[in-house]
C-alpha cells in the first residue's frame, strides 16, 4: 500500500474553508469563528507532524497483504470495498471510543468542545490520532493485499473520510424536509445526523459513531433521530477539560 500523504492534505485544507465559510452563510450556532476554533486548529497543527513521521519512515508502504484480494479487477469493485470495509471499521472504532472507559478517556478531548464546526475533526488526543492514522494502514497495508488496486482507490477512500468529517461537524443548519433528512440518516452522514453524537447529556442519547454511512447506526441499533441539532454540546462538568492545545492533551481538568 503506497500513498502520497499531499492528496489527504489539500482535500482538508478544501473541506475547512468551505464547512467554515458555509457556517457564515447557513448558521447554526453563532459565533462561525470562536476561540474553540482557534484551539482545534492549532491542535491539529500540533499533531499533523505525527502523520507526517510515519509517511516518512515508510510506514504507509506496507506490502504485508495477508488476504489477496486478486479476484477484484474492477476499480469500482475495489473501492467499493476499501470504503465500506475502513467505515465499518471505523465506526467500531469510534463505538469503543464511548464504551470503553480507557479510551473514553482520550476520546473526550474530541467531544470538550462546547461548539461544533468544520474544524472539530482536528480536536483530538494524540492517542486517539495514531488509532485512526493506524487503522488503515493495517487493514490495507498488513491484513489486505491491495497492492494490485488502482492507484486512485485507497486516496479517494481517505479523501472521503475527510470530506465527511468535515460535513458533519460544519457549523450550518439543515433546512430539509422530514423525508431528505431521514435519506441522509441512511446515505451520508449530515451536520443534523452528527450533532446528536454531540450532545452535553450523551449518557442520555449515546450513538451516532459512523464516520461516512449512518447505516451502520441504523444496522446496529446506535442511531439517534431527531430533527432539530440539540441544545448543548460537550462533556458534563465532571469531565471537563481546559480548553487550549497543551491542556487537551495532557487531560488537564478544567
Amino acid at each position: 500500500m503506497k500513498y502520497d500523504e499531499r492528496m489527504t492534505v489539500l482535500v482538508q485544507l478544501v473541506v475547512l474553508l468551505v464547512g467554515v465559510g458555509a457556517g457564515f452563510v447557513w448558521t447554526r450556532q453563532a459565533p462561525v469563528v470562536s476561540r474553540t476554533t482557534l484551539v482545534n486548529l492549532a491542535t491539529g497543527a500540533m499533531l499533523y507532524p505525527l502523520r507526517l513521521g510515519l509517511t516518512f519512515l515508510g510506514v504507509t508502504e506496507l506490502h504485508v497483504g495477508l488476504v489477496p484480494l486478486g479476484g477484484l479487477l474492477h476499480p469500482a469493485l475495489q473501492f467499493l470495498f476499501v470504503f465500506l470495509v475502513l467505515d465499518f471499521c471505523r465506526y467500531w472504532l469510534h463505538y469503543a471510543h464511548h464504551r470503553v472507559p480507557f479510551l473514553w478517556r482520550f476520546h473526550r478531548v474530541h467531544h470538550s468542545a462546547e461548539r461544533v464546526d468544520a474544524t472539530l475533526g482536528l480536536r483530538m488526543h494524540v492517542v486517539d490520532f495514531l488509532q485512526l492514522t493506524a487503522l488503515p494502514i493495517l487493514l490495507f497495508g498488513v491484513v489486505f493485499d491491495i497492492s494490485a488496486f488502482s492507484p486512485w482507490v485507497f486516496p479517494t477512500v481517505l479523501a472521503l473520510g475527510v470530506v465527511a468529517d468535515g460535513c458533519e461537524h460544519a457549523n450550518v443548519r439543515f433546512p430539509l424536509d422530514t423525508a431528505w433528512r431521514r435519506a441522509w440518516y441512511v446515505a451520508w452522514n449530515s451536520p443534523l445526523f452528527h450533532s446528536w453524537h454531540h450532545v452535553r447529556d450523551g449518557h442520555l442519547c449515546d450513538g451516532n459513531y459512523a464516520t461516512c454511512l449512518p447505516l451502520w447506526d441504523r444496522l446496529f441499533g446506535t442511531a439517534v433521530l431527531r430533527d432539530e441539532p440539540p441544545d448543548a454540546y460537550g462533556i458534563e462538568s465532571d469531565q471537563a477539560l481546559r480548553d487550549d492545545p497543551l491542556s487537551l492533551q495532557l487531560l488537564r481538568r478544567a
